[in-house]
């Protein structure tokens, strides 16, 4: 899972791929079964920079995205697909939209942005 942090020697957000390693430990109190996590250890498999992730992502939804693409599709597939903590999503998809060029007026449905003609 991709999770966004912050450079402690140049201050630059990253976003790090994240492992959880944890336990499980069941506990029967009643006919209900209750379940309890405990992280053992974390561990990091990769870092890249916004650019980065952006850039592979477009990459590879560029062809998919069409005019009135759904903002909930698109963080859906940065959740499932990219493994982006949802938490993250809307600072990715406002990355996206500016490099597609779209914009999104009532922050559901994407649209390309048409250049303007110019008169002769």
């Amino acid at each position: 899972m991709y999770i966004k942090t912050r450079c402690p020697v140049c201050g630059t957000e990253q976003y790090r791929n994240i492992k959880l390693h944890a336990l499980e430990t069941k506990q029967f109190t009643d006919l209900d079964s209750a379940a309890r996590y405990t992280i053992e250890y974390i561990e990091v498999s990769d870092t890249v920079t916004e650019d980065e992730l952006a850039r592979e992502v477009l990459r590879n939804m560029r062809p998919y995205v069409h005019d009135g693409f759904e903002v909930k599709e698109l963080c859906r597939i940065l959740k499932r697909t990219y493994r982006v903590a949802a938490a993250y999503c809307c600072d990715l998809v406002t990355r996206l939209k500016i490099e597609m060029d779209m914009y999104c007026p009532g922050c559901r449905h994407l649209y390309y942005v048409k250049p303007m003609r110019t008169l002769k």
